[in-house]
């Protein structure tokens, strides 16, 4: 499965309206079920401020992302300065992430309850048209062999790269370990929507409520990072400064090509 390539790119770098809505098809939804016409344009009009803050936050994420790439190839980058650097990424998110929530109350505070109920019903509805399509497309995929293993060049690079088989034996063990646990982040964070999650269904939920469900994203990406940090010393431990760079090349351009 490619989700823990996915997965670990939204919890470090990602942002979007998901972030605290998690709401299919919002837009349209308020477009639909919001009858008043002076209060449609009003929610709406915040709605695109708020929208046009997250692609800011996301434009910036994408360069977050290029740094990143140069850290995690350099051989002499320490544990500390990629420490350094997911702790400026937190900062940075979670003033993203108090402003969307003051966002999101405030939107459902213009909305009223029979409204909210009809946008969160119609929300459903195509959250599942959503899946299904998702399903069908990674069914069709898988039928014509284009699903993938999650960084196989990187495992082709430390086979060919670290011909000591114990070394070796220890980086792809450490591969392994990551993988596994980018796919069980991926598939935890895939269960925070109006599907699964009583505060994001309702109108009044609170920001300190809100911000209980952000924190526990937001440990997922600490967990995430630890498996970049451990991943990262473990291949610089157990390589040359030559070997070192093959492999994280790999690495990095196997992210890079998941993110698009």
């Amino acid at each position: 499965m490619i989700i823990g390539t996915i997965a670990l790119l939204t919890i470090l770098f990602g942002g979007g309206v998901g972030e605290v809505f998690f709401v299919d098809k919002l837009e349209k939804g308020i477009k639909e079920f919001v009858l008043n016409k002076d209060r449609k344009k009003e929610i709406l009009a915040d709605l695109k401020t708020s929208k046009a803050f997250i692609k800011e936050f996301d434009k910036g994420r994408k360069s977050k992302m290029k740094d990143f790439d140069e850290l995690n190839a350099s051989y002499q980058t320490t544990s500390e300065e990629l420490i350094v650097f997911f702790n400026e990424l937190q900062d940075e998110r979670v003033d993203f992430q108090d402003k969307i929530m003051d966002d999101r109350i405030a939107i459902a505070n213009k909305i009223t309850f029979d409204e909210w109920v009809l946008i969160l019903d119609y929300s459903n509805i195509q959250t599942d048209i959503r899946i299904a399509k998702e399903e069908e497309e990674a069914d069709k995929a898988i039928e014509k062999g284009k699903v993938k293993e999650p960084f196989i060049k990187t495992r082709e690079a430390i086979v060919e790269t670290i011909l000591d088989e114990e070394k070796q034996k220890f980086i792809t063990d450490g591969l392994d370990d990551m993988i596994r646990t980018f796919n069980e982040l991926g598939l935890e964070i895939n269960t925070i929507n109006v599907q699964n999650n009583d505060i994001l269904t309702r109108k009044d939920a609170s920001k300190e409520e809100l911000k209980m469900m952000v924190d526990e994203m937001n440990v997922l990406r600490n967990l995430s990072f630890n498996q970049v940090l451990n991943f990262h010393m473990l291949v610089r431990e157990h390589s040359t400064k030559t070997e070192f760079e093959s492999i994280m090349k790999a690495f990095n351009k196997e992210l890079v090509i998941t993110d698009k």
